[in-house]
């Protein structure tokens, strides 16, 4: 049995909250620091089905990426899904925990699992400042690369049927940025440091054009599949850290939202 405030203290050393982006809210969000932990549920996203999982299991804590609580909240009354969400929570005494942009721009942290789960690169800096922590990365590639076969790499691991691009498959990729989860906006800074390919999720039109017009190879990764690996990543950080002190679940309630047709016929 862990004390919670150990546990978030771990978390801390693991990805400072200082490192997270002013708009974002991270660290515990839901419950009392002093109580005691037995089972962490690991999750992307939190929703009234991953609560109800959380119960199932036993869970006293859930650790997810992305925050519950995000905007200012003027009521609960469960009327809504996140309201839904927190009451059931808190029905059950189950507190939650988040770790959400401090943990995408600390070194070794989701930002460079993103990136190295598709490319081998050397040189690399976050791509919103030059220093190993920050939003995003950019970097050489180890050896250059045709386009079509990082596009294969990036089908490949991150399980997706199908992928948008932008590009001439033949370019060779010298230098790739990337940002995991939402970050089509970094696309300019990617063109200002000359990366050759760009690879995020939540692509705008007017940003794929961008791309298009200035020569960037542009991959789009869904949101899902981009970040679905932080339950993997804390699972493990976790487990080495507080060994059989505690009983860690990675989530099967909290799956990709979006669906997709082939044919209408």
């Amino acid at each position: 049995m862990v004390k919670q405030t150990e546990i978030i203290d771990f978390l801390n050393t693991v990805a400072p909250p200082q490192l997270a982006e002013d708009y974002d809210n991270v660290g515990l969000l839901l419950g009392e620091r002093q109580k005691n932990v037995q089972k962490v549920l690991v999750t992307l996203d939190v929703d009234e089905m991953v609560a109800k999982e959380a119960k199932a299991l036993g869970a006293d804590m859930i650790l997810s990426h992305h925050p519950l609580i995000f905007a200012s909240l003027k009521r609960i009354t469960g009327e809504d899904g996140t309201s839904k969400t927190i009451m059931e929570l808190l029905k059950h005494d189950i507190s939650l925990v988040s770790m959400h942009t401090n943990f995408d721009s600390v070194k070794s942290g989701l930002g460079d699992a993103f990136l190295d789960a598709f490319a081998d690169t050397t040189h690399r800096v976050a791509l919103d400042g030059d220093e190993e922590n920050g939003i995003g990365r950019i970097a050489d590639m180890r050896e250059p690369i045709v386009f079509s076969a990082l596009l294969a790499n990036i089908q490949k691991v991150f399980g997706t049927s199908t992928l948008r691009y932008i590009g001439d498959e033949k370019k060779m990729i010298s230098k790739v940025a990337a940002v995991n989860g939402g970050g089509a906006e970094y696309i300019y800074a990617a063109k200002e440091q000359n990366a050759d390919c760009f690879v995020s999720g939540d692509i705008k039109y007017h940003q794929a054009r961008f791309a298009y017009e200035n020569n960037i190879a542009l991959v789009e990764v869904p949101h899902y599949n981009a970040e679905i690996m932080f339950c993997s990543m804390m699972k493990k950080l976790l487990k080495k850290q507080f060994g059989d002190c505690l009983t860690i679940f990675e989530t099967k309630a909290n799956s990709d939202i979006w669906k997709q047709m082939d044919s209408l016929v």
